[in-house]
């Protein structure tokens, strides 16, 4: 399953309804690939936010979003994204490789300019 953590100024939900809008509207968006929304809730409280609510969405791309916006996202030095990313590995019992680990750096590179924006978005793709 695809999760897109997106974040702007801005929130339209329209741009949901059309992948080409929502590309363009959100460019740096990540996408993370997990098994199921369990796995997506154990990243959740690793990463400091524990009831994220979920919103379905009526869109041919997209099935539902997780609105973060009331949390910040952590902000993680090179040790603490290490230390972060084996809590990971443990608690989810995913593999251990590059990619992997490469799918979950952007939350060291991006998270302070996204904790910025007013909008942070997790955007389920349809199966």
């Amino acid at each position: 399953m695809n999760f897109n953590f997106v974040a702007s100024h801005n929130l339209d939900l329209c741009s949901f309804k059309d992948i080409e809008k929502f590309v363009d509207d959100y460019p740096d968006f990540q996408t993370v690939v997990l098994n199921d929304e369990d796995e997506l809730k154990v990243l959740l409280e690793l990463m400091g936010i524990p009831d994220a609510v979920c919103i379905n969405v009526n869109s041919p791309e997209f099935s539902k979003y997780w609105d973060l916006s009331a949390y910040q996202l952590p902000e993680l030095s090179d040790e603490q994204f290490d230390q972060f990313y084996e809590n990971w590995i443990q608690k989810s019992s995913r593999d251990n490789n590059m990619d992997e680990y490469g799918s979950l750096i952007f939350l060291q590179q991006l998270s302070s300019k996204w904790n910025k924006l007013n909008y942070r978005l997790i955007v389920k793709e349809n199966d």
